[in-house]
């Protein structure tokens, strides 16, 4: 009672290296912690965000994993030096893709694990028992990952932090410099770990 849950932010974690993105968490991703990324409309700049991720972790010299639900991440699509880092796993179903994510989360050797769900069919997600989501949020809490989850439509429950991507880029920005772009996403907060904490309350 002394020391309310609602006035503590994250005590560190990983800059994404997407300005919004990071002044919208309060410095990066949290460690320990679940952040939802939804990317509500297509071309939103989801895969922008992965791709600075990855040179971010880099550059600190950081391990990261993608969990990659839906076997839709392009590596072409980005400079093959910050791919030696990265461990890739490839996913046909939802199932997979959340013990995947369990395995890593508690591996303790990542500094940010992705859980990329994005291109998996809603209704089968929407299936996913509640019990998938908390023992994602228990294995991710008091370590030293920082966990994003990407979707298409607001999916984790009791969330600390939901931030939304819902403005399509524009042709100028298809072939801009990611940099530029990374720094131009509109990105929206939707819920934020005061008012997740708040929810639960009741």
């Amino acid at each position: 009672m002394r020391f309310p849950e609602k006035t503590r932010g994250p005590s560190g974690g990983v800059s994404a290296a997407v300005r919004p993105i990071d002044d919208a968490l309060g410095g990066g991703l949290p460690a320990g912690r679940l952040t939802e990324l939804v990317s509500a409309v297509p071309s939103g700049g989801g895969q922008t965000v992965v791709a600075k991720l990855l040179s971010a972790t880099q550059a600190a010299r950081q391990r990261m994993a993608l969990i990659d639900g839906a076997d839709g991440f392009a590596p072409e699509a980005v400079p093959a030096g910050v791919l030696r880092h990265l461990v890739w796993v490839r996913c046909r179903a939802p199932e997979q893709a959340f013990a995947a994510a369990d395995i890593l989360v508690r591996d303790g050797n990542y500094a940010a694990v992705v859980l990329d769900l994005r291109g998996c069919a809603e209704r089968i997600l929407r299936r996913s028992p509640a019990s998938a989501w908390y023992r994602l949020q228990r294995a991710a809490e008091g370590g030293s990952v920082a966990v994003l989850v990407q979707t298409t439509s607001p999916l984790v429950p009791a969330v600390p932090w939901r931030l939304v991507l819902d403005t399509p880029l524009s042709l100028a920005d298809v072939s801009a410099p990611r940099e530029d772009v990374a720094d131009r996403l509109a990105v929206r907060t939707e819920r934020s770990h005061a008012q997740a904490i708040e929810a639960l309350a009741g």
